[in-house]
């Protein structure tokens, strides 16, 4: 299983952790936020690697806001990020790669930062009603990372500035 995703700033990074642990509770690996939803890829994966370099060549940085935490009913709690209209292009450029393993979110899909999965819904509102603001209200995205699940969690494959290619 592969993902495309956004490692979040070290600041923003460390204080989900550290809420993480205080709660005793986790989410899908390290804090991150999906640039699409997760899939399977059955080519080689250098393959993968020249697609995703071509399609984010095309998108420049942009910057995502973070709103407040939130929670769905299937007990997950999570930060809800804003990336506007560029990130809309660039989850939209992403769906051809590959089926989605699940469909999950389609185009209701809210981009966040997950901070706990399995909760009962009436343990995610209240865990999402006593957390503090995050640390800043927003971050700048200049790259997107290629993540395999190996079961044991996630691993980085490679990174990708947004933007154009350095050599022009």
């Amino acid at each position: 299983m592969y993902g495309v995703l956004v490692w979040p700033p070290e600041d923003l990074r460390r204080f989900m952790e550290e809420l993480q642990a205080a709660r005793g509770v986790r989410g899908f690996g390290p804090p991150h936020l999906n640039l699409r939803q997760p899939f399977d890829w059955p080519y080689e994966e250098e393959a993968l690697r020249i697609a995703l370099a071509g399609i984010l060549r095309g998108h420049p940085p942009f910057r995502v806001r973070l709103g407040d935490w939130r929670f769905f009913p299937q007990g997950v709690v999570y930060l809800r990020a804003y990336g506007g209209g560029a990130f809309r292009r660039l989850y939209h450029a992403l769906e051809p790669l590959a089926p989605p393993l699940k469909e999950i979110e389609g185009p209701s899909y809210i981009p966040h930062l997950t901070l706990a999965l399995g909760l009962s819904p009436e343990e995610a509102r209240a865990l999402a009603e006593s957390l503090p603001p995050p640390p800043r209200r927003s971050f700048l995205v200049r790259e997107a990372a290629l993540v395999r699940d190996e079961g044991e969690g996630l691993v980085e494959v490679a990174r990708f500035p947004l933007g154009p290619s350095p050599e022009r």
